[in-house]
């Protein structure tokens, strides 16, 4: 078994993240092996036990959402309970208690606010993005003290526009609330650029934003639903040190 190696990690202030892929785990293929999503018929004792790694890895307990695609919030002020069913981000002053999303081509959006120290973490696919989860979490996020002037927000891997087309039907739902995530590809296809929209979500609040630019799909140590419909999730995780 290997050790967790995160895809991306950094610090700013007392805030930190990391978005970790496949690697350092338990899980059997095709779950091979970091998945803690406990909801894609993995073994659960696998799911339990990959959480127990990463939490030793960090030296710090978790806190998970439920992933449902919802825009609902939870202000996480200890590490019970374990999981937030019906949740899709997390945020928290809470010092060495780590926030977990999972995602497996939505976009994994860390949030913070170094001078206020809040922090957050934001499951943000095509369905979240249109029913207000970005949104959300910031304003929770303000509720708690953050600054817009102070924020910034950074964008993991997530699956490309052109590894996600869509039919018309989805595009023109998109293109009613997000217009800016509905494209076309050079090939005359219509997809759903999930980066983009969630990018201007957060331009309406003026926060900084930076992209990994990293593909879900395109890169074999990550968790991709679209490309591997029976799959695990990858893991993002934000917390505060003392």
């Amino acid at each position: 078994m290997s050790v967790p190696t995160p895809i991306s990690s950094g610090k700013s202030g007392k805030a930190n993240w990391s978005f970790f892929g496949r690697q350092g785990g338990v899980s059997k293929k095709p779950y091979d092996s970091l998945n803690l999503a406990d909801h894609v018929k993995d073994d659960e004792s696998n799911v339990l036990k990959n959480r127990e790694i990463l939490a030793e890895h960090l030296s710090i307990p978790l806190v998970l959402i439920g992933a449902t695609h919802s825009a609902n919030v939870v202000n996480v002020q200890s590490e019970f309970p374990e999981v937030h069913p019906d949740t899709d981000s997390l945020v928290t002053r809470e010092t060495n208690l780590g926030i977990v999303i999972m995602s497996a081509d939505c976009a994994p959006i860390i949030l913070f606010d170094p001078v206020s120290h809040v922090v957050g973490v934001v499951h943000a696919g095509w369905q979240g993005m249109l029913v207000g989860v970005v949104a959300n979490s910031i304003e929770v996020m303000f509720d708690l003290g953050a600054e817009p002037q102070n924020m910034k927000a950074i964008i993991g891997p997530t699956i490309s526009a052109k590894n996600f087309t869509a039919t018309q039907q989805r595009f023109d739902e998109v293109k009613d609330i997000e217009p800016s995530a509905a494209v076309k590809l050079p090939d005359g296809k219509l997809a759903i650029d999930i980066r983009k929209g969630v990018k201007s979500q957060l331009a309406k609040y003026q926060i900084k934003t930076t992209d990994l630019n990293i593909c879900t799909f395109d890169t074999p140590d990550l968790f991709s639903f679209r490309r591997d419909p029976v799959t695990g999730r990858n893991a993002t995780v934000a917390w505060l040190s003392e």
